[in-house]
């Protein structure tokens, strides 16, 4: 881990970006203080939902303007 000041994070913010694609990862420090951990983000995993319409609601026999309106109660 490197460590860099906020002044330099700064003036150098696209080589530092850069660095932390890469996967390095830096200790900001503000006035000799550490503030901040600057390391690569993870990537998002996709979630795979084929029927998220039929299991998103629980199938209570009622439509779903009906489904829609009770979950509201009058708050609209």
């Amino acid at each position: 881990m490197k460590t860099i000041t906020v002044r330099e994070m700064k003036a150098h913010w696209s080589t530092i970006e850069s660095q932390v694609r890469d996967g390095e990862t830096f200790e900001v420090v503000n006035r000799g203080k550490p503030t901040v951990h600057i390391g690569p983000a993870t990537p998002r995993r996709i979630l795979k939902w084929d029927d998220h319409l039929a299991s998103a609601v629980p199938v209570s026999g009622r439509s779903v303007a009906t489904t829609i309106e009770a979950d509201r109660e009058g708050r609209w």
